[in-house]
């Protein structure tokens, strides 16, 4: 546990570190030769202005873009407007600069290596892990927080698409966005690491989330940092 006095130091140069590695990732995509950072350029679709959404949505291809996917496409705009709701359009509209930022420096517009490239950045998969962690606390009340983004996700299917959104159908988005971070809180370093940045007790608290949205019958295969 960090002592109580050394808490707002830590995180002061955890947020300068941070502000570096940014300085020196846009240094050194400066620092490319013209070609290459045109290149880099060229493969972002110029109509994509929702880059929030797209880091959300690359985790659930499979649900609306795969050949017999099981929902429509207009669950992307359900989603986001559960992301504006969960936010605020403020910090939604921060977050959506921050995720810009990201992309720029992940010329590929493929979802798995989009996620592949996140993971290998330490920056890049610390405002992953943010995002992801922060809506998955909408959760902590379950039942009040699956309510919650059912009707808003629902509500914009049905106008747009005269789709139904089920219980199923939640069960695959939740596992489709925070299936992972279950595996990750396998990890004792990711368990300190997610306690560190959010506060003490964090991984405890996504664990109980994770265990009713997924359905698991033995929490127990996760011992969880008190």
């Amino acid at each position: 546990m960090v002592p109580p006095g050394k808490a707002a130091e830590f995180q002061a140069l955890g947020r300068e570190v941070e502000r570096m590695l940014e300085e020196h990732t846009r240094t050194f995509i400066a620092s490319l030769p013209a070609e290459m950072q045109a290149a880099a350029q060229s493969t972002r679709d110029p109509r994509r202005s929702r880059f929030l959404l797209r880091l959300v949505v690359g985790r659930l291809p499979h649900l609306f873009a795969a050949k017999g996917a099981p929902m429509p496409k207009t669950v992307i705009e359900g989603i986001d407007q559960f992301l504006k709701r969960a936010f605020s359009q403020a910090i939604y509209e921060e977050l959506n600069g921050e995720a810009d930022e990201m992309f720029r420096g992940i010329p590929s517009g493929d979802d798995e290596a989009m996620w592949r490239a996140i993971r290998s950045s330490p920056q890049w998969r610390r405002f992953a892990d943010t995002v992801l962690i922060r809506i998955l606390f909408r959760f902590e009340n379950f039942g009040t927080g699956k309510k919650t983004f059912m009707h808003i996700v629902g509500t914009v299917m049905q106008e747009k698409s005269k789709f139904v959104l089920g219980e199923e159908h939640f069960n695959q988005i939740f596992n489709g966005l925070f299936g992972e971070l279950w595996a990750e809180l396998k990890s004792e370093d990711q368990q300190m690491r997610w306690d560190f940045m959010f506060g003490d007790g964090t991984s405890a608290r996504l664990s109980r989330i994770l265990v009713e949205g997924l359905n698991i019958k033995k929490p127990k295969t996760v011992e969880v940092r008190s």
